[in-house]
Parts: C-alpha cells; sequence; structure tokens
C-alpha cells in the first residue's frame, strides 16, 4: 500500500490528528470535541457564544472531508454574504494558502474549493442561505452539509438537507450563536435533539474568549440580559423579550444636576399628525443637559415648523452666547415636511435672531453707523439636520461589542449608553422615563440587536414613544458617532 493511501485510511476517521499534522493547526478541547463528532456522527449541531473559534474549526472539517474521502460534495452556507465569504470561506482559504502540501492539491476561488483536477465532482461550495434552493441537488457517497450561524437560516433552506441526509454516509454540521427560540436549529438542540449530538459551548469556559469581551457584555447589558446569553453563554434567549433600558437609569437620571457651557443645543423633532400619537420637540444642551419637552397633537407639518421656530428663538433670547444649533428631524415621514419648512427658513431664522440681538443692544442694523457695530454681533450656526430611523445599523462606539440592526437601535443604544453612563440628564416627565424604560429588544438572527417595532409595542397597549424618539434625536449624531463632547 503506497504512504499515500495509508495516510488517507489512517486520517480518514482521525479528523483531530490530520488538523495537527497536516493543517498544522492546535485545536483547543471544544474543537476537538465538535470535529471527533463529525467524524463519529451522522449530525452535529452546536450552539455556542462569540469567539469560541468555530469558523476555524469549519474549515478544518471541510478541508479534512476534501482530503480523505473520494469525490465528495461539501454545501456550505450562512445567513449573509459576509458571514460565508468574508468569515467562512476567507478562513478556510487562509489554512489552504499556509500549507504547502494543501495549496498544491486544492484550488481556491470565490464560490468553490475543488481538488485539482475535479473541479466539478470532487468540491466544497459556497451558496447563501438567502436562495431557498442553496442546498438543494447535492448527492453523492460522501456529502457533508456545513450551516454557518444556524440559527438565522431559514427552515425552507434546511429541508433538501434532510433529503440528502437519508443518503448513508451523509453528514451535517451546524454551528451558532442561539438566536432564536424557533427553527430547525432550535429543534435540534430541544424536540429533535435524539437525533443529534447537540454540543453547547460556554464562551466562558473556552481559553480564545477574551475575558475582557465577557466583562464588557456583563457591564453593558448585564449577566441576565439575552445579549450575555447568546453572545456569551451559548444559550437560547429567555421568552420574553428584554428592556432596552432600565427604569432606574433613567429615574437616576431624571435626578442629576449637570452643569452646562450652553454653547450648543439639539432639539430632536419627532412629528405625527393625527391618532394616537404625538409630535415631540426635545431641547438638549452640549449633548448632556435636557429642559423639558414640548408636546403637540393633531397639528399640521407647518404648525409643528412653527413651534420649532419658536423653540429655537426661545433659547437664542435666553442663551446670547450660545452659537451652535442644530435641528434634526424624523423624515421617514410626515417629519419631511417640518423638514422642507425649516430648510428653507433657515436664513430667514438666523437673520431675524441677529437682528433682536442687535436690538436688543440698542442697535439698529438698518442705519450705517449701527450696521456696522452689529457686525460684531455673531449669527448663530444654525444647521437642520435630516434623520431616518430606518438607515443603517452598526456599533455606538468602535470598541463596542454589540451593534445594534439599524439606525433606530444606534440611536436608542446611544442614550441607554449615556443613561448607564450617568452623563445625561433627562426631563423628570412620568411619560418620558416610561417611554424610554419600555421598549424591549431581542438578539436577531445575525447576532445584531434590534428594538421593538412600535407596532409591538401597541399591540401591548403601549403609545409610541414620541418623547423617547425625540431624545434619540437630539443625541444623535448623523455625521459620526461622537456623541460625547
Amino acid at each position: 500500500m503506497s504512504k499515500l493511501k495509508e495516510a488517507i485510511q489512517y486520517y480518514y476517521h482521525a479528523p483531530v490528528e490530520f488538523v495537527e499534522d497536516v493543517i498544522r493547526a492546535k485545536p483547543d478541547d471544544n474543537q476537538k470535541a465538535i470535529l471527533r463528532s463529525v467524524d463519529a456522527e451522522p449530525m452535529t449541531s452546536v450552539r455556542s457564544g462569540h469567539g469560541i473559534g468555530k469558523s476555524a474549526v469549519e474549515s478544518w472539517v471541510m478541508i479534512w472531508y476534501m482530503c480523505t474521502r473520494p469525490y465528495p460534495k461539501i454545501p456550505c452556507t450562512a445567513p449573509t454574504q459576509h458571514q460565508l465569504f468574508d468569515i467562512l470561506w476567507a478562513e478556510a482559504s487562509k489554512w489552504i494558502r499556509n500549507t504547502p502540501a494543501l495549496a498544491r492539491e486544492l484550488i481556491w476561488t470565490k464560490e468553490k474549493i475543488y481538488m485539482r483536477g475535479h473541479p466539478e465532482e470532487w468540491f466544497a461550495v459556497a451558496r447563501t442561505a438567502t436562495n431557498p434552493d442553496a442546498l438543494q441537488g447535492f448527492h453523492a457517497e460522501h456529502v457533508l452539509f456545513i450551516i454557518d450561524e444556524a440559527s438565522g437560516v431559514k427552515d425552507i433552506v434546511f429541508e433538501p438537507v434532510l433529503g440528502a441526509l437519508s443518503t448513508q454516509g451523509a453528514k451535517l454540521l451546524m454551528c451558532g450563536n442561539p438566536t432564536r427560540l424557533t427553527g430547525f436549529f432550535y429543534d435540534s438542540h430541544h424536540k429533535n435533539r435524539a437525533a443529534y449530538n447537540a454540543m453547547h459551548i460556554d464562551g466562558r469556559t473556552c481559553a480564545r474568549v477574551d475575558q475582557a469581551f465577557v466583562d464588557k457584555i456583563i457591564d453593558m447589558f448585564g449577566a441576565d440580559s439575552d445579549v450575555f446569553r447568546i453572545r456569551v453563554a451559548g444559550e437560547f434567549p429567555k421568552a420574553e423579550a428584554d428592556s432596552l433600558i432600565a427604569m432606574e437609569w433613567c429615574e437616576a437620571a431624571a435626578e442629576l444636576e449637570i452643569e452646562t457651557k450652553n454653547e450648543r443645543i439639539d432639539i430632536g423633532i419627532d412629528v405625527a399628525r393625527y391618532g394616537d400619537d404625538s409630535s415631540a420637540l426635545y431641547p438638549l444642551f452640549d449633548q448632556r443637559r435636557s429642559e423639558e419637552p414640548e408636546i403637540y397633537h393633531h397639528n399640521r407639518t407647518t404648525e409643528i415648523s412653527g413651534y420649532a421656530v419658536q423653540m429655537i428663538k426661545k433659547y437664542a433670547n435666553l442663551y446670547p452666547d450660545m452659537k451652535i444649533y442644530r435641528i434634526k428631524v424624523d423624515c421617514d415621514g410626515l417629519g419631511v415636511g417640518v423638514y422642507d419648512n425649516l430648510y428653507d427658513m433657515r436664513e430667514q431664522i438666523v437673520e431675524e435672531i441677529w437682528i433682536d440681538r442687535c436690538t436688543r443692544a440698542g442697535l439698529n442694523p438698518e442705519e450705517h453707523s449701527d450696521y456696522l457695530e452689529c457686525l460684531d454681533i455673531p449669527k448663530i450656526d444654525l444647521e437642520i439636520m435630516e434623520c431616518h430611523f430606518g438607515g443603517a445599523g452598526g456599533k455606538v462606539r468602535e470598541e463596542d461589542p454589540i451593534e445594534y440592526s439599524n439606525s433606530t437601535g444606534i440611536m436608542w443604544g446611544a442614550v441607554r449608553q449615556a443613561l448607564m453612563d450617568g452623563t445625561l440628564q433627562i426631563s423628570n416627565n412620568d411619560t418620558l422615563i416610561n417611554q424610554l424604560s419600555s421598549r424591549k429588544y431581542t438578539v436577531n438572527k445575525d447576532g445584531r440587536l434590534e428594538l421593538e417595532r412600535k407596532e409591538a409595542m401597541k399591540k401591548r397597549g403601549l403609545p409610541s414613544p414620541d418623547i423617547a424618539d425625540a431624545l434619540a434625536l437630539a443625541l444623535y449624531e448623523p455625521q459620526g458617532w461622537n456623541l460625547y463632547i
């Protein structure tokens, strides 16, 4: 028997040794357990916290299977292109590239890895789970399905996998953060558990997980939160969603006394027209100190624009040295009319405030001699800013371990962070405190925080959080996320 055949025969049921000897990686105990499970069991399902090295072990399984089985087919999928191509596929490329023996035999392309000379018969292929037919049509003596972030993959994508797994020798490896309480992945750890080797890896037991990451999650969300359960402990979320903002933070913020230099005012405007919702104008000084918001019902957008102009002029009179005015309008609905009105009036507002300040100084800008003196009175820096609650998601701060699914989450997340840090004083308003502390969140299939929709809040008997939205707009920085000036 040739040495090659002997090696293949040896590694056929020895994935850990293959990884150590051929790929020259050092799997930890959790990764070894996953590798051995794929060899011994037809179906392996792994729920885990973040950062346990699952993308690495998935890529090792793929390479091991390709090198020890003749003419295998290995369909790989994930909920997003980013997870599939930028993480899993890139991970496989790294290990192949860094191992000369593998690089000679395995050809890596953007969507397929195949054995040299056998591109159509001996391969692993990447298919995003957005396509219901992603895993259709894979039949061979040796088939291995690898499903990353499996909690986020729709059940319809799994259906052809079950048919293929009826073939003797076919295998399935699913890994992911347990983000959903329903679906194929959830069932593999519950009602269908007997059919799987269902594994659980708590990030706190894994040497690869940075303790600073664990501490940050606990500090930001608490050890009893769904964020901690999913991202660290590798547990499914609770049946009841978590509240994003704790009431005790709001109550403490309402009692704060924060002195500001009053160099800047941000006014958040959340616009409603009819029905039960309200329009709210929220004034925030130096992004730290609140004054009482103004609430209006059943008003036309022209009226809300007028109230905004009155508020700008009121604070310009009260704080004659304040230079920066940022008016932030929610433009996803009726607010676009308010934005257009204020934008068109911007120069007029600036001019009227300047004339009023000149008059208060005993000067008449229309007289030549007084006009020259008026030039020493600065005009306010007024900007009308178009904002959108339905925009792209991301992080409140770059160092944060958690992302929000959209700009609504980022805005509310910024309020949450400031309240938790004790750097924001809010209006002592029971309605505002109730709105802030009543909105719940879930962790979606991508591991991002997703705020409860207003429709869902209303079904729970809660009003639209108009004042809280106005506060979130006031704190919002569209030109980046430098929220703490």
